[in-house]
């Protein structure tokens, strides 16, 4: 396993490296690989970062509970001026939070859901992709987060910023529709249809596929 580890950590430094992923394996059994990933995940050099936010995204998904000591981590990455260290942080809470017994989520969630309205486009468009997984993990924020959704066009992106999240925003409620109350659904719904005409094709064809799956 030493033998495996040393080549996860060369294949990490590696471009485009095809066999990435086999690095997942060493770095559940490593406790100092994981440290690495994580900190590598917010390193400079950008052939490196990238790839261990993918490799530490398949780690956390594969064994949450190994990086729920991390928490801390990377929920400093929400705050970073950074915007890939803020979708960094973005998604590895989401993917963490059926780990989080500490509820450490809790006072800093109302905070998270302000990720919606991140002056970039791209810690949104994470931040929307990963949602789901709280809403299922977190019975109690589910509310909040129907909420939050619903009020994508109280947010401060620019309007074709906005109509392209939309199509982020039906993708979630697709995941999750068969939790929402009938109220919610029927809002859902409604959220759709008015998408029919929106700037952005990609919302428009998501919102059409919606409403034949769901109406």
């Amino acid at each position: 396993m030493a033998m495996d580890i040393d080549r996860a950590r060369i294949i990490l430094r590696r471009t485009n490296p095809a066999d990435l992923y086999e690095a997942v394996r060493p770095a559940l059994v490593s406790a100092n690989l994981r440290d690495e990933l994580v900190e590598g995940s917010f390193a400079k050099d950008e052939t490196y970062r990238y790839n261990c936010v993918r490799v530490l995204y398949r780690a956390l998904e594969a064994k949450p509970g190994l990086f729920y000591r991390f928490w801390d981590r990377l929920a400093a990455g929400i705050d970073s001026p950074n915007g890939f260290h803020r979708s960094i942080g973005a998604q590895a809470l989401a993917l963490l939070a059926s780990e989080d017994k500490g509820k450490k989520l809790d006072p800093i969630f109302a905070h998270y859901l302000g990720l919606l309205d991140d002056s970039k486009v791209m810690v949104s468009h994470y931040f929307l992709e990963t949602l789901p997984l709280i809403y299922r993990a977190r019975p109690d924020f589910r509310d909040r987060i129907v909420a939050c959704l619903f009020g994508i066009d109280k947010t401060a992106h620019p309007i074709g910023r906005k109509d392209l999240l939309k199509a982020d925003v039906i993708a979630v409620f697709d995941r999750i529709f068969d939790t929402l109350s009938a109220k919610d659904k029927g809002r859902a719904l409604s959220f759709a249809k008015a998408q029919e005409n929106c700037t952005s094709g990609k919302t428009r064809k998501a919102a059409k596929d919606f409403l034949e799956k769901h109406q």
